[in-house]
């Protein structure tokens, strides 16, 4: 909003102006819009005829000049160029305010000055807009920025990977809610921490998608009808893969999960449900794959459903089995055996005080012996002959679900700190850094260790800095590389373990974390 060019008038008009001004004070005076058009004004009350016969809004007599409403980037008046332009002051004002010798300047400030000094600092990204323009954008930006990247960068084709089609058709809960999804990943692959104006701004649109979309779906919930549809369950994982995006939203995954499992519920169960709608499988994976790989990342005694997870992992191991999952080239087996891993660390805390934790203890280490015996080179061949890739993420894997049970167990007290289980976790930490350094020469390998990089983070406390150095530059990386605000989520949470005194899992681990989508 601009204020609307004032003409300069004729002498003749000037003269007129100011004899009529003496002869019959401010009832002669002319209206803003025949100043502007050099027209001659009736100075009718309380609107002039000459704007009331052209169709205009008449902007009245007032001391003060109207604003008006202008489109972005209109020019609405030219500066003369007979001549050569002189320099204006607007460089010296911003080249004083950011080369100053950090003195201050007790000189006062002109009209002039202060008034480019706030130009300065408008918003660069504030214009009107609509939801259609915010929708059309994150359609082209899912099409043409996210999905060629991941889609380029899988180990083998995925049917996880599939571009954003009919955005403006969808249920508005979804539209909305992939809009948001959008500009958080935009904003992620900019600057994870990114908060200057341009940014706020833009955040600002993220929220008011993001409103909308919950609102939708809380209509969708009440009503019985559509409370347990397809669509509806697809939208709260839509919620939960967008609120994990997103540094402000980042805690609310529990919600989402606890709300999926009771939507599921009504229709069920989740063998049930998996039987009856198979192609729905997708989203279990999606859900159960966030929810225990973030007990992982949570205290032993505050997980999500550790008892049950176990109970349901055929089921897991069956959905697991659709395709390849683009964030998680786990074997399958590992994958169950962290399931089991988790139940015995939530188990270890249930036990009675003064109990004896053998039963558990004898469960545990015949568990870690199994995964010791696993072999990368059988899986690999079985899954895809000959694939470098999935053999480097099996023995990546491995390694890093041998450190995570021996480490996570010994924090509760069910693995001894022995010689024999100390020399395992050496070896086994030697030889996930030096897969981590490998996969760094191939953009789809790097995406494909979030989980593992997590492990070895921890692991690295007890390594040497240029460890620690090399896990934290790359999850600042993997975090830009990706659009998500994750992989900077888990160094936060690495970098207050590194400077605390605790040295367990569950010192590292203190609080709940979904640091893996």
């Amino acid at each position: 909003m601009v204020p609307s060019p004032e003409p300069r008038p004729s002498t003749c008009a000037s003269q007129a102006a100011d004899n009529n001004g003496v002869r019959s004070g401010s009832a002669r005076r002319s209206c803003w819009e025949c100043q502007r058009r050099r027209l001659v004004c009736d100075s009718n009350r309380p609107i002039c005829s000459k704007c009331k016969l052209s169709g205009i809004v008449c902007p009245g007599y007032e001391n003060v000049k109207p604003l008006t409403w202008v489109a972005p980037n209109q020019i609405t008046t030219r500066t003369w160029r007979g001549g050569r332009k002189p320099k204006t002051n607007k460089i010296d004002i911003t080249k004083a305010i950011s080369k100053g010798d950090g003195k201050k300047d007790t000189a006062p400030e002109t009209s002039e000055e202060s008034q480019v000094v706030r130009l300065i600092h408008v918003f660069p990204g504030q214009e009107l807009r609509t939801d259609t323009c915010d929708i059309a954008e994150a359609s082209v930006y899912w099409n043409e920025q996210v999905y060629p990247f991941f889609y380029e960068n899988q180990l083998t084709n995925s049917p996880w990977v599939v571009p954003i089609s009919h955005l403006h058709s969808m249920k508005p809960y979804r539209r909305h809610g992939l809009v948001t999804m959008a500009i958080e990943h935009h904003m992620s692959r900019l600057s994870p921490t990114r908060n200057d104006p341009y940014a706020i701004e833009v955040r600002a649109r993220a929220y008011q998608h993001r409103l909308t979309a919950i609102k939708a779906l809380n209509n969708e919930i009440e009503n019985e009808n559509t409370r347990c549809s397809d669509g509806t369950l697809a939208g709260v994982l839509v919620f939960l893969f967008g609120d994990l995006m997103g540094s402000a939203t980042v805690a609310n995954w529990r919600v989402h999960l606890n709300g999926f499992a009771a939507l599921i519920a009504l229709r069920g169960g989740w063998d049930a449900f998996c039987q009856k709608s198979p192609h729905l499988k997708s989203l279990v994976l999606f859900c159960k794959v966030v929810e225990n790989l973030a007990n992982t990342t949570s205290p032993a005694h505050d997980q999500v459903s550790p008892v049950a997870n176990f109970k349901m992992r055929n089921v897991i191991r069956d959905v697991f089995s659709i395709g390849y999952y683009p964030q998680l080239p786990c074997p399958v087996d590992l994958l169950i055996d962290i399931i089991h891993i988790n139940r015995l660390r939530f188990q270890a805390t249930c036990n009675q005080p003064g109990k004896s934790l053998t039963s558990i203890r004898i469960e545990a280490e015949r568990l870690l012996d199994k995964i010791l015996d696993f072999s990368p080179e059988v899986w690999s061949s079985r899954v895809e002959p000959l694939a470098d890739g999935h053999l480097l993420m099996a023995k990546t894997y491995q390694s890093a679900v041998v450190l995570f049970g021996i480490s996570s167990l010994q924090s509760t007290g069910v693995i001894p700190l022995s010689k024999d289980w100390m020399t395992a976790k050496d070896t086994h930490r030697d030889r996930l850094f030096s897969f981590l350094k490998a996969s760094v020469a191939s953009p789809a390998l790097k995406i494909c260790t979030t989980w593992p990089m997590i492990v070895a983070g921890f692991e690295a406390k007890s390594g040497s800095k240029s460890m620690r150095g090399f896990i934290l530059e790359r999850m600042k990386e993997d975090s830009q590389q990706m659009g998500t605000y994750l992989p900077v989520a888990a160094k936060e949470v690495l970098e207050r373990f590194y400077i605390s005194s605790g040295n367990s899992w569950d010192n590292c681990f203190d609080s709940p974390h979904a640091l893996v989508t």
